[in-house]
């Protein structure tokens, strides 16, 4: 690789056009679910008995994927922590498919917990989000790791508004969580919709607001008063469980 990818790579900025993987597992992630986004590969000369890094070598090669063994890079990146493999990736934007189901996610604010959606969603077959800014920064190396690089299986585009998202999404079905929304036990779906859905879901301080008890079906998690609400990671994974295995 040459010209911009000679060049030293620094610790991770939202203004940079590229980010990175920390870890052997999300790297392999990187490099089978979005091998044309991938830069460079730096591995630690730690990681030479590794089956991963092995793993990362064999794949690099096969795609032509530049692979560099760089201890101080990854020391620069990665000061608290003994990673083994960097995947250096271009930032993309992605459309959404129309006729696949969506997560919303509606400013959510902290990396971690959008991380873990990202990878909560992968394993309740949702690879569709939009994500209503402002909002976490995904391509941060935090959401990243929080998400075990499920975040290279997902479609993920972000939206002004809510009003952009709706206008570009398709016909479709809402259902938005809330807590003045109908009891989530107690609804009765309509089993003839052939429509795909959006799950929406606010920050994780102040939720939605209630503009959206217009918008679809608004649906609460109910659970005893001894808390105010979920957090929204727990939400989302409750919500999309109860899609996945009622719209069977």
């Amino acid at each position: 690789m040459s010209g911009a990818w000679d060049m030293r790579i620094k610790p991770y900025k939202k203004e940079f056009n590229y980010s990175y993987t920390e870890g052997v597992f999300p790297t392999v992630e990187l490099i089978e679910n979005a091998p044309e986004t991938v830069l460079r590969i730096i591995t630690s000369s730690k990681g030479n008995n590794n089956t991963g890094v092995a793993l990362l070598r064999q794949k690099c090669c096969a795609l032509n994927i530049p692979i560099v063994e760089d201890d101080n890079t990854i020391a620069r990146l990665c000061p608290k922590g003994s990673v083994m493999a960097i995947g250096v990736f271009s930032k993309h934007q992605q459309e959404l498919d129309k006729t696949r189901n969506h997560i919303v996610l509606v400013n959510p604010a902290d990396m971690g917990n959008l991380g873990t959606i990202l990878r909560t969603a992968a394993a309740f077959s949702f690879f569709d989000i939009a994500i209503i800014e402002p909002a976490a920064d995904r391509f941060d190396p935090k959401t990243i790791r929080a998400s075990m690089g499920a975040f290279f299986r997902e479609r993920i585009h972000t939206y002004k508004t809510f009003e952009e998202y709706s206008a570009s999404a398709g016909e479709r079905d809402y259902y938005t969580f809330m807590l003045k929304g109908r009891p989530l036990e107690s609804f009765e779906p309509d089993f003839r919709s052939q429509k795909p859905c959006s799950l929406v879901f606010g920050n994780e301080s102040s939720g939605l607001d209630d503009s959206y008890l217009e918008v679809g079906t608004p649906l609460c998690i109910t659970h005893l008063d001894t808390v105010d609400s979920l957090n929204l990671t727990i939400a989302a994974g409750i919500a999309m469980h109860w899609q996945h295995h009622t719209f069977k």
